[in-house]
């Protein structure tokens, strides 16, 4: 099998009263250790309560949020190694020139290591409750490709920037330092068809999270990260962003899935529809090696996932463990 990098999504959402910044920062530490290549967190203002508990025993109704682009400079500071990052921050809700100034801090803090993923957004109920407008799914994925334009130009040119778009306008902004990257790498979520049009555009990477849209199916994976491939000429990194439930006993491995199912839309689903769709990388070890093996067939080479329940620090780190011992040597990693 050929090498795969793995990503832990780190829950700074969905925790229980209790928790702290050093309990998560003691679980990034942990991934470094075992092998994981990145760290990256949620960026939301909020989700919905009848998401959000589906994915935690936390109370729904008092949701924990740390907020993204401060928990990752906490984090460059407590790590050595692994690429930190959001995954994704929406660039409606984040005007593009904080992006910049953010992620050049974070890269500094962490001598080199951010990895920016971006979207469209897609939490409409996120958007209205903040008092944001909420457009059409087009001109959000129009007001991305400009942010991601202004980053880049931002990041990059040693003048100052003007940039006169559609949605942003800057004149004549001097921007120093630069990040410790020369260019640092940005990635694409989502797997609309207006996405994957951005890909050759603008993107370094695509990493769609397989639990929006009702999973991802290596085959269409496959063909659209080959189709922005030729159409770029270049190489576009392949990543997915996958929830997981594994453990050697079948009672725990049914008791994470338990949380997943209180998502309507997942409600009656057996261990092994879960599997099929990718939405959670689920079963024994064994039982993981093979559903990633899958997408790796299919062309994914960066394997993110996040543990479920989120709120279960212990779970997460037993989780952590049997990824190092079980099943990132599968692929190469730690060998």
């Amino acid at each position: 099998m050929s090498t795969v990098r793995f990503g832990l999504k780190l829950s700074i959402h969905g925790q229980r009263d209790g928790v702290t910044f050093a309990d998560l920062a003691d679980l990034a530490k942990h991934a470094e250790d075992a092998g994981f290549d990145g760290v990256f967190v949620i960026d939301h203002l909020l989700l919905p309560g009848s998401r959000l508990s589906g994915y935690t025993n936390a109370d729904p109704e008092r949701p924990f949020f740390y907020d993204a682009w401060t928990a990752l400079a906490g984090l460059a500071a407590v790590t050595s190694r692994v690429k930190l990052g959001p995954q994704v921050t929406p660039i409606g809700l984040r005007h593009p020139a904080f992006v910049a100034k953010w992620g050049m801090t974070v890269d500094h803090i962490s001598n080199g290591r951010l990895l920016l993923q971006v979207g469209a957004g897609h939490q409409q109920i996120e958007y209205e409750s903040f008092g944001f407008p909420y457009p059409g799914l087009r001109e959000r994925v129009a007001r991305l490709r400009e942010g991601v334009q202004l980053i880049r130009a931002l990041w990059t040119d040693p003048e100052p920037v003007t940039f006169h778009g559609e949605h942003y306008q800057v004149d004549a902004i001097p921007f120093w330092p630069k990040p410790v990257q020369e260019r640092p790498e940005i990635w694409l979520g989502g797997a609309s068809k207006w996405i994957r049009r951005l890909l050759p555009e603008i993107a370094d990477g695509w990493s769609p999270a397989t639990p929006q849209g009702g999973g991802l199916d290596p085959e269409f994976f496959r063909s659209a990260l080959s189709e922005a491939r030729e159409a770029a000429g270049r190489h576009i990194h392949g990543g997915a962003m996958f929830y997981t439930v594994v453990d050697e006993d079948p009672a725990r491995v049914e008791q994470g899935l338990s949380v997943l199912r209180r998502r309507d839309d997942w409600s009656d689903w057996p261990l092994d529809r879960f599997q099929e769709t990718g939405i959670a990388l689920a079963g024994d070890p064994q039982d993981v090696v093979k559903s990633i093996q899958r997408y790796v067939d299919a062309g994914v080479e960066y394997v993110t996932v996040g543990f479920v329940p989120l709120d279960d620090v212990d779970a997460v780190h037993r989780g952590i463990e049997v990824y190092r011992s079980q099943i990132m040597p599968k692929f190469g990693v730690g060998v």
